[in-house]
């Protein structure tokens, strides 16, 4: 899912709260905030770092494939309706560069943490 106001990719864990009466605790402009414990809501539960990555690029492929989808059923005449075909398309656009340039931060960081002297 895409946030819109940050257009960041958050994966679905992250967006639900922990009980279900607080508040999600999404702040404008920065994704998520963390709670008065200093924790992030969903962080606890994501598990590992490759379980979060992995759960992006997941949900980034699910976009890619209803894109697909939607230009198929309108190619193929089942829909007449571009709109939605044309916003799938941008939507799965958008996540996968995001993605992209989420990857190239982390492969900047490692190279980073690689120069440095030990």
């Amino acid at each position: 899912m895409i946030d819109p106001v940050s257009t960041q990719i958050m994966p679905q864990s992250l967006l639900r709260a922990t009980d279900l009466d607080a508040p999600q605790r999404l702040a404008p402009g920065r994704g998520i905030a963390p709670d008065s414990a200093g924790s992030v809501d969903g962080m606890k539960k994501a598990g590992s770092f490759s379980e979060l990555v992995g759960g992006l690029v997941r949900e980034v492929d699910a976009k890619g494939k209803v894109a697909e989808t939607e230009v198929r059923r309108l190619m193929l005449g089942e829909t007449d309706n571009i709109h939605q075909s044309m916003i799938a398309m941008q939507e799965s656009g958008l996540a996968f560069s995001l993605l992209v340039e989420v990857r190239n931060k982390l492969v900047d960081s490692y190279q980073e943490l690689m120069r440095m002297a030990v």
